[in-house]
């Protein structure tokens, strides 16, 4: 199975967006992002936000006077965000022409929100990138895009087609099946480094990677801007096992032939086995996942 057509452009703390073609959903939407995207907002059924930082929803104002009267598009937020309830009452308000068949859905880790093509759907995961707060509400998500798929069970997978063909006709077909999630996409928004088992078996990361050094990653830390170093994200994408993995919000303190040079010398370190694509801060790309810093030791054997 192909990666998911990625478009995406990130600069933190100027705009950052990532749009998922394949099945016509936006991550955050940053600053300018219908003027990049052009046309091809109106693709756009379902606009994600990690959290409410400017950078990843100061462009949804726009956004919504162009496409929000179709009638067939959502917004989704975290639930326990103030800010959050407050942007959507704010927008729906100001425009209610262009905002006043918006889907505004607030969501919580665990929930199930359904997207196209059938057995498609979301599932947000608690992100870190908030000081805690009393009482204790989850303001910023990332999100799993998963399909469900039917498989031949486990115990029967050894027999023949004629041995499968005589239980279907004796216990139904349904017997013989069972439904498994395909994880298909992962993107994280803004986070500190989460447990790998939040990954595992993803065919597609998207993690941010602000900081290249933990010294300088540490040190943002205690001053209140939490987010992952690129050592940290490789190793914990290898513990993950997933499938490919793209690097998006890096700072821009750093000269772009330097974050490539660390990107490819950290994978032959640490011998990454999979595709590794890097996102420069201040550039678009089309077709993200097609252009990799890092092929990986066996590339080609990505599950299907």
């Amino acid at each position: 199975m192909d990666a998911p057509n990625i478009t995406l452009f990130s600069t933190p703390l100027i705009s950052t967006w990532v749009f998922d073609e394949t099945h016509r959903v936006l991550f955050d939407v940053g600053d300018g992002v219908t003027a990049l995207l052009d046309s091809r907002i109106h693709k756009i059924r379902l606009a994600c936000l990690t959290h409410t930082h400017r950078d990843h929803c100061a462009g949804l104002m726009q956004l919504l006077n162009l496409r929000g009267g179709a009638g067939d598009f959502a917004t989704i937020y975290p639930e326990g965000s103030g800010s959050a309830r407050a942007f959507a009452n704010f927008l729906s308000a100001f425009d209610s022409r262009s905002t006043a068949f918006v889907k505004w859905a607030p969501i919580k880790p665990g929930d199930q929100f359904p997207i196209e093509p059938p057995r498609h759907f979301l599932r947000p995961f608690e992100t870190s990138h908030y000081p805690n707060i009393e009482p204790a509400r989850v303001l910023s998500l990332g999100y799993h895009l998963i399909r469900t798929v039917d498989k031949i069970k486990k115990e029967f997978r050894s027999l023949s087609q004629d041995e499968l063909d005589i239980l279907r006709r004796e216990r139904g077909k349904a017997s013989l099946l069972e439904t498994i999630e395909d994880t298909l996409l992962t993107v994280t928004g803004d986070t500190m480094p989460l447990h790998p088992d939040t990954y595992r078996g993803t065919r597609a990361l998207m993690h941010e990677c602000t900081f290249l050094d933990v010294d300088e990653r540490c040190d943002n830390e205690n001053r209140g801007h939490p987010h992952s170093c690129l050592q940290e994200v490789l190793e914990l994408a290898i513990e993950a096992k997933v499938g490919r993995l793209g690097l998006y919000h890096i700072s821009r303190r750093y000269e772009d032939e330097h974050i490539l040079g660390r990107v490819k010398e950290l994978c032959n370190k640490l011998q990454v086995s999979f595709p590794v694509s890097v996102a420069l801060p201040g550039r678009i790309y089309e077709n993200f996942f097609s252009q990799t810093v890092h092929d990986g030791n066996n590339a080609e054997d990505i599950p299907e």
